[in-house]
């Protein structure tokens, strides 16, 4: 299953991403990138020197400004937790089953846990988690 992964600290075209890496998925356009992290398409070219924005291509990342929301400043490789943003649609279970957690293990990272959760929600999810999920998918 491929999946998109939101983790701060990576290159994106040569350079750090100081907010969140967004890998594209099919369908996915600036445009709509833009509404699911509620920025400005102008930020996001800007934020991306280099990159194809308006050529897309899967697997492709664009560094997303996220300045509402605190990122951690260490490298992500010895991050204890990296932030992931919740999907439309995506359920408690989901993130679970994706990430191969407990309950018990997600809520000692988060402290309000919701069987739904809104579309930007911004969960701590373990970084070995995501590291190995990424590395599956690749």
């Amino acid at each position: 299953m491929t999946m998109n992964y939101y983790v701060s600290g990576e290159n994106v075209n040569g350079r750090p991403c100081r907010g969140v890496v967004h890998v594209v998925k099919k369908g996915d356009t600036l445009y709509k990138i833009s509404r699911v992290y509620d920025v400005k398409v102008a930020d996001l070219i800007w934020m991306n020197p280099g990159v194809r924005i308006y050529n897309l291509q899967v697997g492709d990342k664009i560094c997303v400004p996220v300045s509402s929301w605190e990122m951690p400043d260490a490298d992500h490789d010895n991050a204890e937790t990296l932030p992931y943003i919740v999907r439309a649609g995506e359920t408690l279970d989901a993130i679970l089953q994706t990430f191969r957690l407990t309950y018990e293990e997600l809520q000692k990272l988060n402290e309000d846990i919701s069987p739904a959760y809104a579309e930007g929600t911004v969960l701590n999810i373990p970084s070995n988690r995501i590291l190995r999920r990424r590395q599956e998918a690749q």
